[in-house]
């Protein structure tokens, strides 16, 4: 790795922003073989390229077109599963993942293992009785109530197969479907299975992803749309840019 794929790497996982003095420690404490004056030359040349920010003396922040693309990595269990799926039913539209990619972007995190599977309308019954038959060990939830959810999901690794809404945002990673960082947001302003991103904690998972990953808009608010949350998604980034600017006011 480079000085400046190592430093622009440093600045996503810290939400974006970083101080000098923390990056050179946490290299020196990693025994990196990158060298102190190597990452001060390339902190410069990324300032003037525009992929970083100084914030003031010693700070750094990422500018919005550095941001790198979030990517969703299924897990072996989540690729055994998806692979299952798709030798039965090949022509099904479906995708894989775990909610428990959010836990990063919170500030409460909750106890959350379990797994969707998210189907178009018309395979959900027949992917529903597919999970069952594989005997995962898992209880396997068709399409759950918010009551449901509230009882039954927290502290499990269940398998939900819920609606897969038409053009979703998608992508392959590993041979397996699974959503773009704007499904799971959309997502996560409204749905059962996601009841404890509500509240002030949908602002800072909004907030913190857009801090450290790249986001769509267009792909955000179609889906949105599709999702009948284009006001409460508009709300949330307007909210967010609004405190943004505020905190610039000297």
């Amino acid at each position: 790795m480079t000085a400046t794929e190592a430093i622009l790497n440093y600045a996503a996982i810290h939400s974006g922003t970083f101080l000098r003095k923390d990056l050179l420690r946490d290299f020196a404490s990693e025994q990196t073989i990158i060298k102190k004056r190597a990452i001060d030359l390339q902190i410069s040349r990324l300032v003037e390229s525009g992929k970083l920010i100084r914030k003031s003396r010693g700070e750094y922040q990422l500018s919005e077109k550095c941001l790198p693309e979030f990517l969703y990595h299924p897990t072996e269990i989540e690729k055994e599963i998806f692979q299952n799926l798709k030798k039965q039913f090949p022509f099904l539209e479906y995708c894989i993942w775990s909610p428990k990619v959010l836990s990063s972007f919170m500030l409460h995190i909750p106890n959350v293992g379990y797994t969707f599977v998210d189907v178009e309308k018309d395979g959900m019954e027949a992917v529903f009785h597919a999970l069952q038959n594989m005997n995962l060990g898992r209880n396997i939830l068709l399409a759950p109530t918010a009551q449901e959810c509230e009882r039954y999901l927290i502290g499990t690794d269940a398998v939900v197969v819920r609606l897969l809404v038409g053009q979703s945002p998608l992508t392959q990673i590993d041979r397996c479907v699974v959503p773009r960082i704007e499904k799971i947001l959309v997502d996560a302003v409204g749905d059962n299975e996601l009841f404890y991103t509500s509240g002030s904690e949908i602002y800072y998972i909004f907030e913190d992803v857009c801090n450290r990953f790249s986001v769509n808009k267009s792909k955000l608010m179609r889906y949105a749309s599709r999702r009948n949350r284009k006001e409460q998604v508009e709300r949330i980034i307007n909210t967010i840019n609004h405190d943004k600017s505020e905190e610039q006011i000297p």
